[in-house]
């Protein structure tokens, strides 16, 4: 019986991480890994932020400054801080922020929103021309676009 049980077990394991291995996206299908020396340079604009398509002006701005730097504005504050890209996965450090005061701007929430994001991205791809920031669990943050 538990070998019964046992083999049960690792048939449904291993049927979960065979669906799972055909949900993620394949290079052919336009994800591919990011790298931060191709990112070095290149400014991306928001145009999704945590699930919300609608991105008001100003708008948060992203730009690699060197393979492990990155600096943009939120909208109303600028940022810089440590960023490192590895095969596609993400390591945002500590950012620095200006301190203006944003919140009764109708873009403050947006900015919480994008820092939020920032804060949380743990991959980085390229998908149909687009910067696409993800979470651990490939869970798509945010989506950026060139300006």
């Amino acid at each position: 019986m538990a070998l019964s049980f046992f083999s049960r077990r690792l048939a449904s394991s291993l049927l979960v991480l065979l669906v799972s291995a055909c949900a993620l996206p394949s290079p052919q299908q336009g994800g591919l890994p990011a790298s931060g020396a191709a990112l070095v340079g290149q400014e991306w604009v928001a145009n999704q932020i945590a699930g919300v398509s609608t991105v008001l002006a100003p708008v948060p701005r992203l730009r690699w400054a060197s393979a492990e730097q990155i600096t943009g504005s939120g909208g109303c504050n600028a940022f810089a801080g440590r960023a490192v890209v590895s095969q596609g996965a993400l390591q945002v450090g500590n950012l620095a922020a200006t301190g203006r005061l944003c919140v009764a701007l109708p873009q403050g929430g947006q900015e919480d929103r994008f820092f939020a994001v920032l804060e949380s991205a743990r991959t980085v791809r390229l998908v149909d021309g687009q910067l696409v920031l993800e979470d651990a669990a490939g869970q798509i943050l945010a989506r950026f676009a060139k300006p």
